[in-house]
């Protein structure tokens, strides 16, 4: 029972911070103290300092020994990472959507893929909201990677969605880029409606590496 109850103080540390971080209420010029959001939340620091080593390694903060913690700022290794990642998880998904193209899954899938085009494109005729749109970005590549079933690809990509969606909103505030993604998403759409396996993990593999070097670039302008 005891255990039971420190998983769940644990979990409530866990997501009241990382709601936090999602939410932008807390700085990159700060350091957090472990006993202060304690006392915030109403629980020991235990399970607090348990849930900072969880979001450290989901690669969200940077543990100060003695002081707390600090946010996570992306580095260029960070952003050349996760580019490999994704050409991999992604690739294989796409590819093995395409390879199974005659099968109710992914007569579904091909269903949720053009419901999230049709939104990008509304986004994109309409508010050019960048925030919205790299959400609706990161929910066509969740619809994705959740078809593989890959229990393993899901925890990857959902570990790296906070990232992946700073890094989303940064290229897209370059003139032209969101109606690029909305073009680079169709073509993996299309590729897999074709049925064709090597032109559907082309298409994804051309559209993670569009941003790259907007990426690379930004990564000490946006993220200091």
């Amino acid at each position: 029972m005891r255990e039971r109850n420190f998983k769940a103080l644990q979990q409530q540390a866990y997501d009241y911070i990382r709601e936090r971080i999602l939410n932008h209420d807390l700085s990159y010029q700060q350091t957090y103290s472990e006993s202060k959001i304690a006392a915030d939340i109403g629980i020991s620091r235990t399970p607090v300092r348990d849930a900072v080593h969880r979001l450290y390694q989901e690669g969200l903060v940077d543990i100060v020994p003695n002081k707390g913690f600090i946010l996570h700022k992306i580095t260029q290794q960070d952003v050349l990472e996760l580019y490999e990642v994704r050409s991999a998880i992604e690739g294989y998904c796409a590819r093995k959507a395409a390879s199974d193209i005659s099968s109710p899954s992914a007569v579904q899938l091909l269903s949720q893929l053009k419901t999230s085009l049709e939104k990008q494109n509304q986004l994109h005729l309409s508010s050019q909201d960048t925030e919205i749109f790299a959400a609706e970005d990161q929910n066509f590549h969740k619809i994705l990677v959740d078809y593989s079933g890959n229990e393993t690809f899901q925890g990857l990509f959902n570990r790296y969605m906070y990232q992946l969606k700073q890094l989303a909103c940064s290229s897209l505030r370059h003139p032209g880029r969101m109606e690029h993604t909305l073009c680079e998403h169709q073509n993996i759409y299309e590729a897999i409606q074709q049925g064709d396996p090597g032109l559907a993990y082309e298409a994804v593999s051309v559209h993670i590496k569009a941003p790259l070097d907007m990426n690379l670039e930004s990564v000490y302008e946006e993220f200091p």
